[in-house]
């Protein structure tokens, strides 16, 4: 009986330790399904009882203090596990802390709180700076993502060559399906297509549909290259005028391929199919990893040494990658007093930043095709249309003289589009540009900005057109505009001389609300005067025209609102 009682106590002591083995769970870089962060990634989970230890690398500018807030946690439902300790990474800078040294990548070792065994997927949450990772996985499975059999059956054909390079205005159209999406994600898209004579780089927020759908039309002047940035992913895109594509995206590959710690894994995994267009050169693009920029002439020459040996890459594909490599180096070569040799390539004209490398070799007096030369001209008439809202007659004469009637083609339907959005704006009571005069300084600056709307709340949003969290968070405060449309609440941007006017007037298009485009010292007064360190910020004016928030960092949609109907005397 002695032993019968010795071996159940041996049988109980080590059925526990099997539990606490079991429930350990370590976890190599962890998989996820998309990010809106390029801060901080995960290489490494250990699940115990005791705690949720992450091993991760955060980035930074060299010299920027490492700091993490304390609302950080993650999540699985409507359960939380909140951040409790950090090593490096100072928690709200309650203790001295570090910085990020010159490699701008620092290790650190996140403690949260114990994660249930049943959990099998959390998203990573840093409120106050608004980062997000959805979808990590502890396990080391990739997201289970339903891919329809039609495209798992798709091969790879690899492209024979390029299309003969021609002006060519019409539209394309993109078809896209996210496969991985859900509602509960913030989704950024963004798109962005090669131009030669409109400024781009704001690009365009495109709207994704509950069930992961999204569609796309953009007017072009020729066949080139486009770009779909999805949160902190990119996509590369060759389009063709006239034609319609189709797009079937897997979120967590793109996302993990943009990944530094998991790019390595992900960079030659298929991460999109594609019908219609340019249906091999796109899926090539989406294949196989080679970036269309470098970070310097050694790791273009790296780049280009794999490119020539891939085996399984087409000609075509090839012949892209290298002529867009070739134009960012002499781009980045030019900008920094370097001698660099023309690019000869039958195919430069695809290349994204075309229109760049010729105004380089313009501005450095270089022999000019005439066509090239009428574009120098359009780009001018084109300045004047985003100014003017329309075409005036005096650009209506220059445009008369062009030998090139593409581009006369291309700039009346941009002229259309864009005088088209100005009376709906007008007609829905849209944006307004605003104008300070240069010799307001100091303190008589925010009382000129706010005279006019005494009696009314007033939120002075502080951004720049090149600032993606400002992009996300203006998209976040569509519902807010909505549920706040009742009230007596004005909207106003101000933004400074870092965004490129043209592109400026572009994007404010998309942004209803009074906006000025102030001097460099009226930006930097009212920076310091009221504490905006970072972008996007915010002041809020109550109705009797006092100073009643402030804000650096979107600090979220129920906040704002519920300081708004205050400010407004509600």
């Amino acid at each position: 009986m002695k032993w019968a009682w010795i071996y159940c106590v041996l049988c109980l002591i080590c059925l526990h330790t099997q539990a606490g083995i079991y429930h350990k769970r370590d976890i190599n870089n962890p998989c996820f399904v998309t990010s809106n962060t390029s801060r901080i990634e995960f290489k490494r989970l250990v699940l115990t009882e005791e705690q949720t230890q992450a091993d991760a690398v955060f980035y930074g500018t060299p010299g920027e203090v490492a700091v993490i807030s304390s609302d950080t946690y993650l999540t699985s439902g409507t359960q939380k596990f909140m951040l409790r300790e950090s090593d490096c990474l100072s928690i709200d800078g309650q203790t001295e802390p570090e910085r990020i040294p010159e490699s701008g990548r620092m290790e650190v070792t996140l403690s949260f709180e114990p994660i249930p065994r049943d959990v099998q997927i959390v998203d990573f949450v840093s409120e106050q700076e608004g980062w997000k990772i959805w979808g990590i996985q502890l396990n080391e499975a990739e997201p289970y993502v339903y891919v329809p059999s039609f495209l798992e059956t798709q091969y790879l054909t690899p492209t024979p060559s390029l299309p003969e390079p021609r002006l060519q205005p019409g539209r394309t159209i993109i078809n896209g399906y996210i496969l991985g999406y859900s509602e509960e994600m913030e989704m950024e898209v963004v798109f962005r297509h090669a131009d030669w004579l409109f400024p781009n780089d704001w690009g365009r927020n495109v709207k994704v549909r509950q069930d992961g759908s999204f569609h796309i039309e953009a007017e072009l002047l020729m066949a080139g290259g486009a770009k779909l940035q999805i949160n902190c992913a990119q996509l590369d895109l060759f389009l063709v005028p006239g034609e319609e594509m189709t797009v079937y995206i897997h979120l967590p590959r793109l996302s993990m391929s943009a990944s530094r710690v998991l790019s390595h894994l992900y960079r030659d995994k298929q991460k999109a199919w594609f019908d219609g267009g340019e249906k091999n050169l796109n899926t090539e693009l989406a294949r196989w990893g080679y970036p269309l920029v470098a970070d310097s002439d050694k790791h273009m020459n790296k780049l280009l040494t794999s490119l020539h040996h891939h085996k399984e890459a087409g000609k075509g594909y090839k012949e892209y990658v290298e002529t867009n490599l070739l134009l960012d180096s002499y781009i980045r070569g030019t900008k920094q007093g370097e001698v660099k040799e023309e690019v000869v390539s039958p195919y430069a004209w695809y290349g994204y930043d075309y229109a760049d490398y010729a105004s380089l070799l313009y501005n450095n007096r270089q022999p000019q095709s005439e066509m090239w030369k009428e574009v120098v001209l359009a780009k001018s008439v084109c300045s004047n249309l985003i100014k003017n809202r329309k075409l005036e007659s005096s650009d209506k004469k220059v445009m008369k003289g062009f030998h090139q009637t593409e581009l006369c083609t291309y700039i009346n339907k941009k002229a259309e589009i864009i005088e088209s959005i100005t009376r709906q704006n007008k007609a829905e009571d849209g944006y307004v540009i605003a104008e300070l005069d240069s010799l307001v300084s100091g303190a008589d600056i925010l009382p000129s900005i706010i005279s006019s709307y005494r009696g009314k709340a007033v939120l002075i949003d502080f951004w720049a057109t090149w600032c993606g969290p400002c992009r996300r968070s203006m998209w976040a405060m569509r519902s807010l505009r909505k549920d706040m449309i009742s009230k007596d609440v004005v909207y106003v941007y101000v933004t400074g001389p870092s965004s490129p006017e043209d592109i400026w007037k572009t994007a404010i298009t998309e942004i209803k609300g009074v906006h000025y485009r102030l001097t460099q010292s009226q930006w930097d007064y009212l920076c310091r005067t009221y504490g905006i360190k970072g972008i996007p910020g915010y002041i809020i004016i109550s109705y009797d025209g006092k100073l009643q928030d402030r804000y650096v960092g979107f600090p979220g949609v129920d906040v704002l609102q519920k300081d708004l109907l205050r400010a407004s005397g509600q």
